[in-house]
């Protein structure tokens, strides 16, 4: 297992497979470590995960040494307190799309050059092992920061959202980026030229660039122009598979 923390494997390039969770719940947490996925996003945007689930959820992630991210539901400063406290690995943040309010989601996460609130009583704080001085050192800047572009209006702003200090990772949401530009079609010229482009932008800053994907197959394309951090499908998508499969092998057995 890497000695270096999941954020500057991101920074270094390294290709990351993840997948959303959007089951509160585990097992499935447990199952995808095991299965050697380098990060599950917990999707707190999307899916029912409350502070207590999500507290379990990152428990599991540490459980099976598979790094937790969490996809907040909003920017306020206490959401983004919590996942961090809780120990999140890195944090996904949707529709970014003003360098100032990258900013000011870089100052609530960080003790020093920011405004983050100290406790070491949570699991970051080892449960008030860390002292204070300690704990700052330990944790700022350890958790990866990960933008969103999903909005039709980040397009112009890529460059100097890319720029913030503090700014890991520009990752590309193509399904709500297709509805913004009003294509609704992931395959659109529009919808490629713009996924392509942030891409390019983030490799150009020195950032990591990423996005979601729903099939394997579609990774070495996007490889090709700087994607290193990959989200492939979710636990909800593989059981539907999975079992889709398996009810039409089913019939046929049966069949007269």
């Amino acid at each position: 297992m890497s000695s270096l923390t999941w954020r500057q494997r991101l920074l270094d390039g390294e290709p990351l497979l993840s997948s959303f969770i959007k089951t509160p719940a585990h097992a499935g947490i447990e199952i995808a470590g095991g299965a050697g996925l380098d990060a599950v996003v917990l999707d707190a945007e999307h899916a029912a995960f409350t502070g207590s689930s999500l507290d379990i959820a990152l428990l599991a992630c540490r459980a099976a040494a598979v790094a937790g991210l969490v996809r907040v539901p909003d920017s306020r400063p206490g959401t983004l307190l919590q996942a961090l406290d809780l120990g999140a690995a890195g944090l996904v943040l949707p529709h970014i799309t003003q360098a100032d309010q990258a900013r000011e989601i870089v100052a609530a996460t960080r003790y020093r050059d920011g405004n983050r609130g100290f406790s070491n009583s949570p699991r970051a704080g080892g449960y008030g092992a860390l002292p204070l001085a300690r704990h700052v050192d330990f944790h700022d800047g350890r958790a990866a920061l990960i933008c969103q572009i999903e909005d039709a209006s980040a397009l112009s702003q890529l460059e100097q959202i890319a720029a913030v200090d503090g700014v890991d990772c520009l990752f590309v949401g193509r399904a709500d980026l297709a509805v913004s530009l009003r294509r609704f079609d992931l395959d659109h010229p529009e919808v490629e030229q713009a996924t392509l482009h942030t891409l390019q932008v983030a490799r150009r800053a020195g950032k990591a660039a990423g996005l979601f994907v729903a099939d394997l197959k579609d990774v070495p394309r996007y490889a090709a122009h700087g994607a290193s951090f990959f989200i492939l499908g979710s636990d909800q998508a593989l059981l539907r598979t999975g079992w889709t499969a398996q009810a039409q092998a089913f019939r046929p057995l049966f069949a007269r």
